[in-house]
């Protein structure tokens, strides 16, 4: 089975069948606020966040929420996945947020509002999601 698109808009996340377009779901993103979403794909995973302090993990497949948790940020988000460490990277207002993929367990989190809170961007080696404002 081909897997889907995936679009973030508006506090809501939906995936298109990319050879009709088709809507195969669509998820509303419950409390996350109505500005753009952020979004970081995996094979079987999307995280998404839109402006309140949340990330969520969605299946790719069918747009249940796996889990959500609390950010320690609140505005427009940046998202970075680790595969081979299999964490969740988020950023907002200054804040990064580390999350267990799996689980959505808050493993740290780091203030680094002195040095900036507008759009971050954040990377790894061969994986780097740029700010965007």
């Amino acid at each position: 089975m081909q897997k889907p698109l995936i679009v973030g808009l508006q506090g809501r996340v939906a995936a298109l069948d990319v050879h009709t377009g088709e809507v195969l779901w669509h998820n509303e993103l419950p409390g996350s606020g109505s500005s753009s979403v952020a979004l970081a794909v995996t094979e079987d995973w999307v995280f998404a966040s839109a402006s309140a302090a949340r990330v969520f993990c969605l299946n790719r497949q069918t747009g249940a929420v796996v889990w959500s948790a609390k950010t320690t940020g609140l505005g427009r988000a940046t998202i970075l996945t680790d595969l081979e460490e299999e964490k969740v990277f988020v950023g907002k207002s200054g804040r990064v947020d580390c999350f267990s993929m799996a689980y959505g367990e808050s493993e740290w989190t780091k203030d680094l509002s002195k040095l900036g809170k507008k759009s971050m961007a954040l990377g790894l080696a061969d994986n780097v999601v740029q700010a965007d404002q």
